[in-house]
């Protein structure tokens, strides 16, 4: 009788790649910082987890997370006996209220993912109905990622811009919240350059304020982006869930909830208004490859528009996950990732490899088991320190 791999050990590392420079309203970064989670199998199998924390996103952070995972997370799953990847994430108490273990969660749900994903291409059809709501995962992805947009200076927007029309992208989201002259003259420039396919449906343009406006002046903001061809806003303020339905009545285009749906219970309130805000759904925002996938249904059965979108600076362990959930899941409006190398000076993957998105933003399957890549042991000892290494007893 053949025994089912068990796990028996997780390493917990932080690394920091650096980045070729990226800005928005809520930070600017040039290196990437996450946590890995690798978890080793009694077979010797390994498998790979990475999540980006933001404190800003879900109130966790580089130090948060390995203790969450080391003293809610992991003795979790042990107890559980590792039958799924991770538990559901939950909230837990802190001194200024609650923070949730979704970028906690979201490491471990991918390191353990071979309990789901060992064979993609074999797994059993109720398993796979239960879980993507499908009788087989796609043999191609079709939906094309965006090119995101936003600098200090509007001449970087606009040469951005070019190259990524050059390289055939269609889609659009530019950052705004970096001031308000800088923001005019930015939409300003974009507009500029896509005026004629906006209007004639060959390109989209939406933006993002990561917070920056207020309540009171987000209604009377969206109604002079419609002059620019807008299609969407994401994010103008940090608000709850049920203060985003009230919003949303009050504005002339659709909103995007980002940092405000972070579980279903947040999903489930945003429902009330399923064509004035669109969801934005992102693996280390939202506990992993289960948990997200799990949204990824609620949207498409409430026929709700929703985004894959990224953190930014992933590398290509996240890269990976989102492609399987683009294989597993329904489509989504718009896809934000596999930036890869395009935003990473270097990744962890072995050689020089990086998933990035190819022409026109196209993404191809993953052949391989698992997530479908191979993770450099080098790479990991250049840009990563280890922190914690964790047992499952018996």
């Amino acid at each position: 009788m053949t025994m089912t791999p068990r796990p028996v050990q997780l390493d917990l590392y932080r690394t920091e790649i650096p980045m070729r420079g990226f800005d928005h309203a809520a930070a600017s970064r040039s290196t990437s910082e996450a946590i890995l989670a690798k978890l080793t199998y009694d077979d010797g199998f390994v498998g790979w987890g990475e999540t980006l924390p933001r404190d800003y996103v879900t109130g966790e952070t580089l130090e948060t997370v390995p203790e969450d995972i080391e003293r809610t997370i992991w003795p979790a799953c042990v107890e559980k006996e590792l039958l799924l990847p991770s538990p559901k994430p939950k909230a837990i108490p802190t001194k200024t209220g609650r923070r949730c273990l979704n970028a906690a969660a979201c490491a471990v749900d991918l390191a353990g993912l071979r309990r789901v994903l060992h064979d993609l291409n074999n797994l059993p059809p109720a398993v796979l109905q239960q879980l993507a709501h499908r009788a087989r995962p796609r043999t191609y992805i079709d939906v094309k990622v965006s090119g995101v947009l936003g600098s200090k200076d509007p001449a970087k927007t606009a040469g951005r811009l070019r190259l990524m029309r050059w390289f055939g992208l269609t889609d659009f989201k530019l950052k705004l919240g970096l001031g308000d002259d800088v923001d005019r003259e930015n939409l300003r420039l974009v507009h500029k350059k896509l005026r004629r396919a906006l209007r004639a449906g060959a390109a989209t343009l939406r933006v993002d304020a990561n917070g920056a406006w207020d309540e009171q002046t987000t209604p009377e903001r969206i109604e002079a982006l419609r002059e620019f061809d807008v299609c969407a806003v994401e994010q103008p303020v940090y608000v709850s869930a049920r203060k985003l339905v009230s919003l949303a009545k009050r504005c002339s285009l659709p909103l995007i909830a980002d940092e405000t749906l972070l579980t279903d219970r947040h999903a489930k309130t945003l429902l009330a208004e399923p064509e004035k805000i669109w969801w934005n759904l992102r693996l280390a925002k939202n506990g992993g490859l289960l948990p997200t996938l799990a949204l990824m249904n609620l949207a498409a059965g409430n026929n709700v528009t929703f985004v894959l979108g990224c953190m930014v600076g992933e590398s290509s362990i996240l890269s990976a996950a989102q492609r399987r959930l683009l294989q597993l899941g329904p489509a989504p409006r718009f896809v934000e990732g596999n930036y890869g190398r395009f935003l990473l000076c270097d990744d962890l993957l072995r050689g020089r490899k990086s998933l990035t998105f190819g022409y026109a933003g196209c993404l191809r399957t993953l052949k391989d088991d698992g997530l479908g890549v191979e993770i450099s042991e080098e790479k990991i000892a250049q840009y990563a320190r280890p922190l914690k290494t964790l047992f499952a007893e018996g």
